[in-house]
């Protein structure tokens, strides 16, 4: 899935937890890449550098020091009318978004017997990245206008992790982009404007998880729907059962007990903000310290003799001509689509065909 967390600040962010897979390991790190089409405009290639990170967290160009953006602070002060009052609110400045993108418990799992599964991943995150990089936009202000325009190009840091902070296996990559894009009809650098991709996270989490399932099928793994008390998890992998599932996800069972205490305590669900901080009041502050050897050591040895067997089976199948029928849904996806297409068009050609009768889009098909 994923999800989004705009930072304000961030100064030991690249540092402390970026460059550290959820844990310290003494003379280990992790190294991200940059990617997207504005990094690429700042001559932003290859591994990422401390200082690189830095310049972009400041909005400032990493070749020049010059700062990129028209304003250099972009706190904001809205005053609103709250029960016959008259209130200030601060929208504090954003220095840095962190997309993170989490692979289904099934794949990382699976994952610990089948390296492969790893670029299975890896891949899935390069088809919503470019996805999500389109939905790039900048606010217009000149001429007394303001709303926004799409830019398409974000600066993005991209680190890959491959364990919870709980030390379960657990895929995941942080696509931290800075407050920059780049407006090509002003010919200037702006902050991002994001709200595209906070409207479409659902979508862009179709967009992973189909690309990972395909990729986990070509491999000759059967995949399935996997909904756990009510939530969708995405697709699980045939064979692997619930039980190996729920001891490799810690920080899940944490997160549903801290929802449940709350309901227990308030008489109601919680909104999405307040289980966002939920999840950050129950997450440790202290990572462990140990090597990525001794992680991967640690969790297979908390599998039983039978899931350890499982798994194995489970690859052999696979390598020996498993299906490769693709059996999670993809109606999200085509159904955004298609909505996207068929805003100034009543029919579409190529490889993207949908029949429209009667005002409904049906019979998706592609060719």
């Amino acid at each position: 899935m994923v999800t989004i967390k705009a930072m304000t600040g961030g100064e030991t962010y690249a540092a402390n937890h970026l460059s550290n897979n959820d844990y310290y390991a003494e003379g280990e790190t992790v190294t991200g890449q940059w990617t997207g089409h504005g990094a690429k405009l700042l001559g932003l290639e290859g591994a990422v550098t401390m200082e690189q990170f830095e310049a972009i967290r400041q909005g400032n160009d990493p070749r020049t020091g010059e700062f990129l953006r028209q304003r250099k602070s972009v706190d904001r002060f809205q005053e609103k009318e709250v029960n016959g009052k008259t209130v200030t609110e601060t929208s504090n400045a954003r220095n840095l978004y962190d997309f993170t993108v989490s692979a289904p418990k099934a794949l990382s799992v699976m994952a610990l017997e089948d390296p492969r599964l790893v670029d299975v991943h890896r891949r899935a995150v390069d088809e919503m990245a470019a996805e999500m990089e389109r939905l790039a936009g900048a606010r217009i202000r000149r001429g007394g206008l303001n709303e926004d325009r799409n830019t398409s190009n974000m600066v993005i840091a991209r680190y890959e992790h491959d364990s919870s902070r709980q030390l379960d296996p657990q895929l995941h990559t942080h696509l931290v982009a800075g407050n920059l894009t780049y407006d090509a009809v002003e010919m200037r650098w702006k902050a991002l404007q994001a709200s595209d991709i906070y409207a479409q996270t659902e979508y862009l989490t179709e967009v992973y998880r189909n690309a990972a399932a395909r990729g986990v099928a070509e491999l000759g793994y059967q995949i399935e729907d996997h909904f756990a008390q009510g939530k969708d998890n995405g697709f699980g992998i045939a064979g692997i059962k619930t039980e190996t599932l729920e001891k490799f996800s810690q920080r899940s069972a944490e997160r549903d007990r801290a929802i449940s205490e709350f309901i227990d305590v308030n008489g109601r669900q919680p909104s999405k903000n307040e289980v966002a901080i939920l999840i950050r009041e129950t997450r440790a502050e202290k990572l462990a310290e140990i090597s990525t050897t001794d992680v991967k050591a640690r969790q297979l040895s908390r599998l039983s003799s039978e899931e350890a067997h499982t798994l194995k089976d489970l690859r052999q199948a696979a390598a020996n001509g498993g299906s490769v029928r693709q059996s999670v849904s993809a109606a999200p996806s085509l159904s955004y689509a298609a909505e996207h297409i068929f805003e100034r068009v009543s029919v579409a050609k190529g490889e993207f065909a949908v029949s429209v009768r009667k005002g409904e889009k049906s019979g998706f098909i592609f060719s």
